[in-house]
């Protein structure tokens, strides 16, 4: 007979110092490893989920993630511990709530260090990249000045030059903040290769000045947009605006596919399919749907590209009972540059690629989109403040006036009541612009594109948000915008690998 027992720690007995204590810093600086304890129960066993609260004692510097909880290990530790504005000691502890505990609170101490003289300077951030010519690049290119110590020096002024390449730049003359670090506030390049130059104006300075270089390249994505009902010139020339605007945003070419299928592959009406795709082929269908004013269109990939996901062939539906308005109010180039958007695998390639986390079609409150491309552009974006959920959310249809949110508009777009007028919402608003914001294009590089930020339209995440209520109900809601067809995903020479089926 087996015996089976498991261990459960006693309550708090002691904490001790783990990790953190007697560091350096520069005045203003964050120490380089966050301080942290253990707890341990009177066996000596680790105790898990006791909250420590880290607070600043000395040197008037400060914390964030100053309330942290501790792990399977008994750990926890602060977010990070930034240093006072003058030199000397600081000091931190962190205490555990309750009393008879031995070593409580732990305190840590750091010297604050005031930066001496410039006496180096080194690329930071955003050299070797490679963007589109004519834009800026997605990074900044930034440098570090730091002092014979080698503490970074603040307030020292930076002059950003291009030294070849011909392109531009914003924001050249630059002043290093209390980190060191100093940015140009955007770098456009041209075609071929560019190199940038960052000269400190202080001193005998080594690397002085620093050189930055990038590549600009040529648009190589391609979408072939191809018509299986009849368009007007007005009708073609708004899908023509949409491809050229996505094309601006993702311009990295994906890999060939050579696939060979029959009629009705991507659903009723979609020709037979024989050829090499480079890079996406669009069947776009005007035809009746449901009627005015209910399904304004559906999009989404029907051929995907194994491994990567990326879809190959796709289509856009659009109901002819709704065009005409659509273009009389001026909204359908927006409807279509969406429904353009899930095509491309916007809302439809997320849970394969395990990028949608929490999902509501499964339940879940709070369904979040976790590209790390996407999360910072959202921080970025002014969604730093958000603490109401896990970033980027994803639209959950909670908290809606009765009759608005459908079951179409979960889990494939932002959340509207957060993101607002973003376009990618499920909903698209009357007498503002709807921009197609660098966290949707950040989205798309989390798919694997190589995109082009600074092809984004200006938007601020409108944070705090308040819940809709019915008198402050979105114009528009695209609803059950999404394609429900299975999704072949393919190798390189069209052999189907497997069937995704959407949710």
């Amino acid at each position: 007979m087996t015996f089976t027992a498991t261990a459960i720690a006693g309550p708090p007995a002691s904490v001790v110092k783990l990790s953190g204590d007697g560091q350096s810093a520069a005045t203003n600086n964050p120490v380089a490893v966050p301080p942290a304890v253990q707890v341990r129960d009177l066996d000596g066993a680790v105790v898990p989920a006791v909250t420590v609260t880290f607070a600043v004692t000395g040197g008037g510097g400060s914390v964030s993630g100053g309330v942290s909880h501790s792990d399977a290990n008994g750990v926890a530790t602060v977010g990070s511990w930034t240093l006072g504005p003058g030199a000397g000691e600081n000091t931190l502890t962190g205490t555990v709530a309750g009393s008879g505990i031995t070593g409580n609170p732990v305190t840590f101490t750091a010297t604050a260090v005031q930066p001496g003289a410039p006496a180096n300077v080194l690329v930071s951030a955003g050299d070797g990249q490679t963007g589109l010519a004519g834009f800026a690049l997605n990074i900044a290119p930034a440098v570090v000045v730091r002092d014979g110590a080698n503490f970074p020096v603040p307030n020292v002024a930076v002059t950003f030059t291009v030294a070849s390449g011909g392109g531009a730049v914003t924001g050249a003359n630059a002043t290093t903040g209390v980190n060191g670090v100093a940015s140009v506030g955007s770098w456009t390049v041209q075609l071929g290769a560019n190199v940038l130059t960052a000269t400190v104006s202080a001193g005998a300075v080594t690397g002085n000045p620093a050189s930055i270089s990038a590549t600009g390249v040529a648009g190589a994505y391609q979408i072939e947009v191809r018509y299986l009902t009849a368009a007007t010139a007005a009708q073609r020339e708004v899908f023509d605006s949409a491809k050229v605007k996505w094309q601006r945003l993702i311009y990295g070419d994906v890999p060939d596919v050579a696939v060979t299928f029959g009629a009705g592959t991507c659903g009723a009406g979609s020709p037979v399919i024989n050829e090499t795709i480079d890079d996406i082929i669009i069947f776009v269908q005007l035809d009746s749907i449901d009627g005015p004013g209910k399904v304004f269109g559906q999009a989404g990939p029907c051929i995907i590209r194994t491994s990567s996901y990326r879809p190959a062939v796709g289509v856009m539906r659009f109901d002819t009972a709704d065009v005409a308005g659509l273009l009389a109010n001026g909204h359908f180039g927006e409807v279509v540059l969406h429904e353009m958007g899930h095509v491309l695998g916007y809302g439809t390639i997320w849970s394969p690629l395990g990028l949608l986390v929490g999902s509501a079609s499964s339940g879940g409150a709070d369904p979040h989109f976790v590209g790390m491309g996407a999360i910072p552009a959202f921080d970025g974006a002014g969604g730093q403040p958000y603490s109401a959920g896990a970033k980027v959310p994803v639209e959950n249809c909670i908290g809606y006036a009765p009759g608005w949110c459908g079951a179409g508009n979960r889990d494939s777009h932002w959340r509207d009541t957060v993101l607002g007028s973003e376009l990618m919402t499920g909903f698209l608003n009357a007498g503002v612009p709807n921009p197609l914001s660098v966290i949707s294009t950040a989205s798309m590089g989390d798919l694997g594109y190589v995109v082009n930020y600074a092809g984004s339209d200006p938007y601020t995440v409108p944070i705090p948000a308040a819940l809709r209520a019915s008198s402050a109900a979105p114009s528009i809601e695209l609803g059950d915008d999404i394609v429900r067809l299975p999704i072949l995903v393919v190798d390189a020479s069209g052999r189907v690998m497997r069937v995704v089926q959407p949710k």
